[in-house]
């Protein structure tokens, strides 16, 4: 039974580091009561405004677009980019992943738009892509028209109080 020992005793601290210990000890009071203070103080609720619906975003990035101008090409870019997007949140469609032709047959497939708005969506985008990947260059009309058909699309979709209702 040699094999077994005692319990060996308590190791001393070294007896330079006393303030490491204290200062420890003030850190951990000082977190416990602030900690404490902040449970006793009401809560205050932060104003959370509602996220934005897709119709929303998209008019304020329309109106965005028309008040900077920029170049043409950005400009195409992002009318293309609001316009896509638009269509994801609002009506679902994969719009932003894919290229025109391949949103575009989703479209045809889908049923959701109009033959009408299907039509104006696909010269729509068909120009963005001009400008875009085959450096058309379009003046200020071509711009304005560009924009105020996407504008126009967007309200055209823009779910109604009644159909909102509806869904509810």
């Amino acid at each position: 039974m040699e094999d077994i020992r005692d319990i060996k005793g308590l190791v001393p601290l070294p007896h330079g580091w006393w303030w490491l210990w204290l200062l420890l000890a003030v850190v951990a009071a000082a977190v416990a009561v602030w900690l404490w203070r902040r449970r006793q103080q009401p809560g205050v609720s932060a104003f959370v405004p509602s996220p934005l619906t897709p119709y929303e975003v998209a008019i304020r990035e329309l109106q965005r677009l028309r008040d900077e101008n920029p170049p043409v090409e950005e400009f195409y870019t992002r009318l293309s980019d609001i316009v896509r997007q638009y269509l994801e949140g609002q009506m679902g469609l994969r719009a932003p992943e894919r290229t025109t032709e391949e949103f575009l047959f989703e479209v045809s497939r889908d049923h959701s738009l109009s033959a009408e708005h299907r039509e104006l969506l696909g010269a729509f985008l068909q120009e963005a892509d001009l400008v875009k990947f085959a450096k058309f260059q379009p003046g200020a009309e071509d711009m304005k028209r560009a924009l105020d058909a996407g504008e126009r699309f967007v309200h055209d979709l823009q779910p109604r109080a009644e159909e909102a209702v509806a869904t509810v």
